[in-house]
């Protein structure tokens, strides 16, 4: 591509006896390309030179004694789930509700393009023999073999963490930056994917690494690219601290400066009990992004293909799911519901909800496909809390609602939103009971529809509840009819 660029360019610019001869030509094309080159390593030459003096200016700072920031803990939104009914056929409803409406929670505005900045202006670092492989949920991550001389982190003190960090700073860290940057793209990674493969560079080039040192690297390396991280300091472990676009919940956040500052969120794949944490006073020098961890599209990962079979009252469903995919997912903390519900989902496993789901829903109005969707969602699972399940709360993207033997109100609630969407396109939003319960409700083309709903921008979507089991399109649970509901909309498909 580079060189057709530069013929096109001796093309327009060799007129006259200028190029006389193919001698004449070949010889401008290198000169040009001779130019090009150093203009591109001039380039990132620059950038290092640039990023160099910052990571000096704040390696200072992070010699500096840390001060200690409380830290307050955001509760899960579904603290006290409220445990599955049961509809029993005949049983007295009265007559259908429109259910109390709180407030609708928007979906996040999409993130603004960053604006231009030379200073992160990076050219991809090409591969070249030796190199080295790492895999990356199945995929695997080819890298340049370079040998980095690096000292252990002695301690986990100031000084210790900023000879380590200097340390990092003195190596040719634009090698794996570049990495990092073009697997990005390649990958089609969020900022979760991305951070993820960071971690892993890591491991592969520092296989004997500790997990505090993994620590530095991986903000150091955020930092290079843009985004606001720090290191933080609870006793003798270093854990990443990373601003995030979104809420994310059931973990442990400090505001940086006042009541209205930037929220860092702890990176607390442990789940420790924290109160407070020690980190540096100053912020990375240019830092400025915030992790966007919306995933609406599905990163290009490996292709380990599983079947299970789930059944209902009626029918019986080969459906298959991508475990290097669902291992991936497995690793985010739980974030906005919509994220969840708007998420893109692996070419496995959607094809076979088409080859297993679809063929049930056709020559069906939308009432009965959407009944025939609520009732898989119903009977198809068993019912367990996230806390009895894991310790503590974990919510399922679809595919892992599939992978799992166990699912809760709002893993059914998001894996029938999907469904519902994509298979008959019709519009859906989550119910939010505060503290209690996700359920979700479905505009139908036919007013005359019965059943509980709320409103919502003027239009009626009634309630269809995956966790009352055995209930029809339009009941909700008896227990939830007087609580207040907060509307989560979707972004149309």
């Amino acid at each position: 591509m580079k060189r057709s660029w530069l013929l096109l360019g001796l093309i327009l610019t060799c007129t006259g006896t200028y190029c006389q001869t193919e001698d004449d030509f070949e010889k401008y094309a290198r000169e040009q390309e001779a130019a090009f080159n150093e203009y591109v390593r001039t380039e990132e030459e620059r950038f290092k030179a640039y990023n160099d003096s910052i990571n000096r200016e704040f390696g200072r700072y992070l010699a500096e004694v840390w001060p200690d920031y409380p830290l307050t803990k955001k509760e899960p939104p579904i603290k006290n789930p409220i445990p599955p009914d049961t509809y029993v056929p005949g049983d007295p409803r009265p007559n259908p509700m429109r259910y109390p409406v709180r407030g609708e929670i928007e979906p996040p505005a999409q993130p603004v393009p960053p604006t231009h900045d030379d200073r992160r202006k990076l050219t991809p670092i090409p591969m070249e023999i030796p190199q080295l492989k790492a895999d990356f949920y199945g995929t695997t991550v080819t890298l340049r073999r370079v040998s980095y001389a690096l000292p252990p982190l002695r301690s986990v003190d100031e000084k210790s963490v900023a000879a380590y960090w200097n340390s990092l700073s003195r190596l040719p860290y634009t090698e794996w930056v570049g990495s990092v940057k073009q697997y990005k793209d390649e990958l089609s990674l969020n900022d979760w994917g991305m951070y993820q493969l960071i971690n892993r560079v890591f491991k592969a080039y520092f296989p004997q690494g500790t997990a505090n040192e993994q620590v530095v690297f991986a903000v150091f390396t955020l930092n290079q690219l843009g985004y606001r991280a720090k290191i933080g300091r609870v006793r003798q472990d270093l854990l990443p601290l990373i601003v995030f676009n979104c809420e994310v919940t059931n973990t442990m956040f400090f505001r940086y400066g006042d009541e209205q500052g930037v929220v860092y969120t702890v990176v607390n794949s442990e789940h420790k009990d924290l109160t407070s944490i020690r980190t540096c006073r100053m912020e990375y020098g240019g830092a400025t992004k915030r992790f966007d961890m919306s995933l609406d599209r599905t990163p290009a990962l490996g292709q380990n293909v599983v079947t299970k079979v789930l059944k209902d009252k009626q029918r019986s469903y080969n459906l298959q799911y991508n475990a290097d995919y669902s291992r991936f997912l497995s690793s985010y903390p739980c974030v906005n519901f919509n994220y969840y519900a708007e998420a893109g989902l692996s070419d496995a496993f959607w094809q076979s909800v088409e080859r297993q789901i679809a063929p049930a829903l056709k020559g069906k109005t939308q009432e009965e496909a959407v009944n025939t969707l609520l009732h898989f969602a119903q009977y198809a699972f068993e019912y367990k809390t996230d806390d009895d399940q894991f310790g503590y709360e974990h919510w399922f993207f679809p595919e892992e609602t599939i992978a799992s033997s166990y699912s809760d109100c709002e893993d059914r609630a998001i894996l029938f939103s999907q469904l519902v969407r994509r298979l008959l396109g019709m519009k859906v939003v989550l119910l939010y009971y505060p503290g209690l319960h996700l359920a979700t409700a479905v505009h139908f083309d036919n007013p005359h529809t019965r059943g509980d709903y709320v409103l919502v921008d003027g239009q009626k979507y009634l309630i269809c509840d995956p966790t009352y089991i055995g209930a029809s399109l339009g009941m909700g649970m008896p227990d939830l009819m007087k609580v207040s509901i907060e509307v989560v909309k979707l972004n149309d498909k």
